[in-house]
């Protein structure tokens, strides 16, 4: 049996494609994402009406390869790559990439595409489409940078969490020590003034209570700026200062001049790294610690003799001071830097010097190191972390 068309149904079937070509086209130009569609080797042949209007460009400028021309340069590759992919083995197709725009910036877009087979599985089109996702990576990209911020934010607030509790662990044991190590010279002052309201004192006997008494209020202030000093170093309060060495080592020279005369002793510098940032009180306690303890430890009948030298090594600035003192034996090495230790008790001293010096140099980032031979003299290694 066999069927003949007549030019009036023929008429009618291509009225009816040409609607039909119509109803879709306005529908896929009402849509708010990009649709188009490509024959089965990729190259495009129909966009809507929100691909000219995003673009700017004509059909002529964008069929074939031409869409590939808005794409941002970083993308070009691996939406390319992807593209092939499908082509290839007719998987669906699906990438993110940037599109220009017709004021020449770039929006994010999520493009789809699925192939139209035919009965026997070969392609006959691919349709797909771009969605706009521009607004959701600024949403995302604006959760990470609050998320990272956050981050740090609570970085910050343990660290301060964590600086805080060492600073009232710090003042609790200024507090505890305050009130420990002023008992001793004040109840040496309370014993001697007692014992200067007995009337049977001779003058001879009130000139030498008095000398005790004068000895005992100069420990009295000895301990009370050292205990001002461990406050100051608890709470991170002492401001940074550009710093010449070798006008402050002056300095220290002059203020320990009562040491030095009596003893003959003889300081020397050698500075490579000769000015740096840092506080001034500090640097300046750590260098009056460790020279003044290089004379008063002096080995019996030999000069004081110290090197004061600097260097930079790495990130670190290395500051040592050297002498020839009778050294220190091996049993005290790890007690050396506690507090109240004191290696001879025949030494003035409040035993807090060398705990004050650790704690100023490790409060700052670095740490102090000590070679010692007994006989030989001693060697104190600092190494400072260069302060902004």
């Amino acid at each position: 049996m066999s069927y003949n068309f007549t030019d009036s149904e023929s008429s009618i079937s291509k009225m009816s494609l040409e609607q039909n070509a119509r109803e879709f086209k306005l529908v896929i130009d009402l849509m708010p994402h990009m649709v188009w569609a490509t024959k089965p080797d990729g190259y495009h042949d129909l966009y809507n009406q929100s691909w000219y209007d995003f673009t700017g460009l004509t059909y002529e400028e964008t069929k074939d390869k031409g869409w590939s021309l808005v794409l941002h340069p970083d993308n070009y590759d691996r939406a390319r790559e992807v593209w092939r992919h499908s082509l290839d083995t007719g998987k669906p197709y699906e990438i993110e990439y940037r599109m220009r725009k017709f004021d020449g910036t770039y929006n994010w877009f999520l493009a789809r595409a699925e192939p139209l087979k035919d009965d026997n599985g070969k392609i006959l089109k691919w349709f797909g489409t771009c969605t706009d996702i521009q607004e959701q990576k600024e949403i995302l990209e604006e959760r990470e940078r609050t998320k990272e911020a956050l981050k740090i934010s609570n970085q910050d607030l343990n660290k301060s969490f964590e600086e805080l509790s060492r600073i009232n662990l710090e003042l609790d044991n200024f507090v505890y020590s305050a009130s420990h190590d002023l008992k001793t010279p004040l109840n040496n002052l309370e014993g001697l003034i007692a014992l200067l309201k007995q009337a049977e004192n001779t003058k001879e006997d009130q000139q030498e209570i008095l000398g005790l008494i004068d000895k005992s209020v100069k420990h009295f202030k000895e301990v009370v700026n050292d205990m001002t000093l461990i406050a100051k170093t608890a709470k991170g309060s002492n401001g940074m200062h550009d710093i010449n060495l070798s006008v402050l080592l002056e300095e220290i020279k002059n203020d320990l001049g009562h040491l030095i005369k009596p003893t003959g002793s003889i300081i020397k510098f050698e500075f490579q790294v000769r000015d740096i940032h840092y506080p001034r009180k500090e640097i300046r306690s750590i260098l009056f610690n460790l020279i003044s303890n290089s004379i008063k430890y002096g080995f019996a009948g030999r000069t004081p003799i110290i090197s004061v030298r600097t260097k930079l090594i790495s990130e670190e600035i290395l500051l040592e001071v050297e002498d020839n003192s009778g050294g220190i034996k091996e049993e005290h090495l790890p007690d050396l830097f506690n507090k109240y230790f004191r290696i001879n008790r025949a030494v003035e001293g409040s035993g807090l010097g060398l705990f004050i010096v650790k704690r100023m140099v490790e409060n700052r980032g670095g740490r102090i190191e000590v070679n010692s031979k007994v006989g030989q003299g001693s060697i104190f290694s600092v190494f400072l972390k260069p302060q902004k």
